[in-house]
């Protein structure tokens, strides 16, 4: 599987690419899925080829969204189009998550209600094939997940993710309905595919509340964590040192793109001309500009706090 995962990454190039690439393979597990999942009588096979089906309308999604933030800043989005970054991934996690939620009620319900009874031959065939090709999309987008540093191939390689732990239950689920059925169990297995159901949908809710915990965060505005912002308060305390000023500094994250605001406080007496406020904005961006990438950098001047 590592040979396929390195020959298929190396003909992707792009952020496009890895999101086209997914794009047809959700079309094709959802056509697959669906088609089997009826074929057989099994709800949780059909489960499946709807999480792709879904996939597929958010990686379509996820593509538009790579296309549009890659667009320059203009008259009309005048900060350009960084924020539709996490405005798409948390849309996908809301659907993914009341995907789950639907499912686990389908379960519970058919649970109750009595089971169902499937195909375990041909159920065992797809779900094993779905597990091997599902697993190999995942290993793929991640890798190029961090190829490009993209969050939007990161979201989708998550999605791939719990179309993996799907098929994977449902394939040990299947293999545990025949052992029943080898050792004379077999009048339980009518309730194999609900408890599959039910199982997988509650797994599957982990990975979009991850999603929407960590895009919202963008969408909100609040401040981002990691090595970034102490990176920046690093330096600007540094800069208040060496220059001995008063300054209060505002980050925030829309997607792949860092707003670094500094407002400094011109004391009595100081002296500030546009020169050395150039200079004082080089200084820091030689000093951040490899940590915060495309940014946009603000740095104002005032001598009224109220301006801070």
């Amino acid at each position: 599987m590592a040979h396929y995962r390195h020959v298929i990454s190396t003909f992707i190039t792009t952020e496009k690419q890895a999101l086209t690439l997914s794009l047809f393979g959700s079309i094709g597990f959802a056509i697959f899925g669906i088609g089997y999942g009826l074929l057989v009588g099994s709800h949780a096979i059909m489960l499946d080829g709807l999480f792709s089906l879904f996939s597929m309308g958010m990686t379509g999604l996820g593509l538009i969204t790579a296309y549009l933030v890659t667009r320059p800043s203009d008259a009309r989005f005048q900060y350009g189009y960084a924020h539709f970054e996490p405005i798409a991934n948390v849309i996908n996690g809301v659907i993914i998550l009341l995907l789950c939620l639907g499912a686990l009620y389908s379960g519970i319900t058919t649970l109750l209600a009595g089971g169902r009874d499937i195909d375990l031959g041909h159920a065992l065939i797809c779900a094993a094939i779905s597990t091997f090709l599902c697993s190999l999309f995942y290993l793929v987008e991640a890798r190029l997940a961090k190829q490009f540093n993209s969050e939007l191939v990161r979201v989708d390689s998550e999605e791939w993710l719990v179309d993996t732990i799907l098929s994977a239950t449902l394939l040990v689920g299947f293999l545990v309905a025949m052992g029943l059925d080898t050792i004379g169990y077999g009048q339980y297995n009518r309730y194999i595919d609900p408890v599959l159901v039910s199982l997988l949908a509650l797994c599957a809710t982990l990975i979009p509340i991850k999603v929407l915990g960590r895009n919202l965060r963008e969408v909100l505005k609040i401040a981002p964590k990691g090595d970034v912002p102490r990176q920046v308060e690093l330096e600007i305390e540094a800069l208040r040192q060496r220059h001995g000023i008063e300054c209060y500094s505002h980050l925030a994250k829309s997607g792949r793109r860092f707003d670094l605001e500094l407002n400094i406080l011109v004391a009595p007496g100081q002296e500030w001309p546009v020169e050395r406020q150039d200079a004082l904005r080089q200084e820091l961006w030689s000093r951040l500009g490899d940590t915060l990438g495309d940014a946009w950098l603000s740095v104002c001047f005032t001598r009224e706090k109220r301006w801070l």
